[in-house]
């Protein structure tokens, strides 16, 4: 058996015989249990640390990250988290926003739907205070899928007094608002909530400027029946894996908010680089391509990946962003549904995955070679 989360976690293909499809990096908690009261000890995950004991125990799967996601760092833990993260060299992955009560956006939509609000005041106190923190002690910090007009204007602002402050948003926060609540329920119900109109236009701007530094998913899957409950009662979350893509594309590129090169960067290059990986170089592929159809073959093209901890290979997620489609829940690869995308006709689909040189997912149907 493992001997904790973490352990359990490095060697999850081993312990359930599994080949996943899908390179990972793990994230430790900057509280305990994630409860806010007192730091999380490193003698619990120093050794999964890159270069650490697990490492060269042959684990793929390091710590390279601190979170308390679904909670902001608290107040009493803040500066323990920020010793951690520079001491260990970690990213500080901030959930930035923090609320007691409410459900959804507070505005006119909430109280015309009689549920209350969360105000967009409570991302922006958190990301003010971790602004300052940054400037108070030069640690990184990275601010995951901010959602507000207010908290777009202080990255903004750190950004140009040079501090070292990153952001992300996500897809529903770039397709959809508070106004979309009413027409998907509890399939439009998150943390941090689908913000007003403005918020949204907001954070289109936020990808156009330059503001915002990566797009991520924030996949949260639930049951169908979890669902189902009242908006109340409902959990957070929607799951993305499946149709990011499609929604960002068919968003940003159509919409003539960015180029399919910028969404590209957005979603793959550099959350890579951000990580610490080095992402693989797609101009050195298109040089090696040879013969009518420019053919490449991936077997002999380990050399590209310049990452030291990823030497195996290729790394791609192969794209058409031409094609057109309808999303389809019931056709997901995952076993949630839970998305507020269904029926939505969308542009851009992944047809295959390439992970160390080896087809590991396609949609290209097989065809006969001519004379088979």
């Amino acid at each position: 058996g493992a001997r904790d989360a973490i352990d359990y976690l490095q060697h999850y293909e081993t312990i359930h015989g599994l080949d996943l499809p899908v390179h990972y990096d793990l994230s430790v908690c900057a509280s305990a249990d994630r409860a806010g009261e007192r730091p999380s000890d490193p003698r619990d995950w120093s050794r999964y640390l890159v270069g650490g004991e697990a490492e060269h125990q042959g684990s793929r799967h390091p710590v390279t990250a601190m979170s308390d996601d679904g909670s902001a760092v608290s107040d009493t833990v803040l500066d323990a988290a920020l010793a951690h993260v520079r001491g260990a060299h970690l990213r500080l992955l901030e959930h930035c926003e923090h609320h007691e009560a409410g459900v959804m956006n507070e505005g006119s939509v909430n109280r015309r739907l009689g549920l209350p609000g969360i105000p967009a005041s409570t991302e922006l106190t958190i990301v003010e205070r971790d602004i300052d923190a940054a400037r108070r002690t030069g640690t990184p910090i990275h601010f995951q899928h901010v959602s507000t007009a207010k908290a777009f204007d202080a990255v903004r602002g750190a950004k140009r007094e040079g501090l070292p402050i990153t952001c992300e948003t996500a897809p529903h926060y770039l397709a959809l608002c508070d106004e979309d609540v009413a027409r998907y329920g509890t399939l439009a119900k998150m943390n941090p909530p689908l913000r007003s109109r403005g918020d949204r236009e907001a954070t289109l701007r936020a990808i156009a400027d330059g503001t915002v530094d990566m797009i991520a998913t924030d996949h949260a899957p639930h049951t169908t029946l979890e669902k189902q409950g009242t908006f109340l009662e409902a959990p957070n979350g929607i799951i993305g894996l499946e149709t990011a893509y499609a929604v960002c594309h068919s968003v940003l590129v159509d919409g003539g908010i960015i180029d399919e090169r910028r969404l590209i960067e957005l979603m793959a290059v550099a959350p890579t680089r951000f990580m610490g990986h080095a992402p693989t170089d797609v101009h050195a592929l298109a040089a090696q391509a040879h013969g009518p159809s420019r053919v490449v073959d991936l077997g002999g093209l380990s050399d590209l990946s310049v990452d030291a901890r990823n030497p195996q290979g290729a790394n791609l997620v192969v794209l058409c962003p031409g094609q057109r489609w309808t999303i389809d829940p019931e056709r997901f690869h995952s076993m949630a549904r839970n998305t507020p995308f269904g029926g939505w006709h969308v542009s851009g689909l992944p047809v295959a995955t390439i992970m160390d040189s080896r087809l590991v997912f396609s949609r290209i149907p097989r065809t006969r070679r001519q004379g088979a």
